[in-house]
């Protein structure tokens, strides 16, 4: 079995992969739709559309932004200590923690970077991040639309799943040979 910190390592790489994915394609969606009408006109289910969430998750506005960053840098945190623990044990929650890290460190930085710059023009702290994904769902859980997102949010979305399937039917049941251990 290869050492814990090439392993980590590994994880970390699909981790800055889904960091470059994202700023990329936000990089394309500031450059192809700021300014332009949702992409392909003629869709009403999907599109691709330019917005700024300065808000959470889903554009929720119950926080105090300040507040979320820095939860959200510590949360990053405990990422990275998940992420290290179950590198050598499990790949589907290292799949997990790496997905989330990625698109942790792609909405964060995002967030930090558009705030500093608008501190620089305004004197104000005031980051966002590029949402460009929309869906049109049914209307429930009180939307109208789905709130547009980016790359990262389906990143830390996936990366929740499969570390709540591995929680709830492979923890504590590697040893019995029902879930392949972490061997490359």
């Amino acid at each position: 079995m290869q050492s814990n910190t090439k392993v980590f390592f590994k994880y970390l790489l699909i981790s800055l992969g889904v960091l470059a994915l994202d700023h990329g394609t936000k990089y394309l969606a500031t450059l192809l739709l700021k300014g332009e009408p949702p992409w392909p006109r003629s869709w009403d289910f999907f599109y691709f559309a330019y917005a700024e969430n300065y808000h959470m998750a889903f554009s929720i506005s119950a926080f105090n932004m300040i507040w979320v960053n820095i939860l959200g840098l510590v949360a990053t945190g405990l990422v990275v200590f998940y992420l290290w623990r179950y590198a050598t044990s499990s790949a589907l929650p290292a799949w997990g923690m790496a997905l989330i890290l990625g698109g942790a460190l792609g909405n964060l930085g995002e967030r930090f970077l558009t705030g500093f710059r608008n501190m620089a023009e305004t004197g104000t702290f005031r980051g966002y991040v590029v949402d460009f994904i929309s869906f049109d769902w049914p209307d429930w859980l009180f939307f109208h639309r789905w709130p547009t997102f980016n790359i990262a949010d389906s990143a830390v979305t996936v990366g929740i799943i499969l570390f709540i399937i591995y929680t709830l039917f492979f923890e504590g049941r590697e040893g019995d040979g029902t879930l392949a251990k972490n061997s490359d």
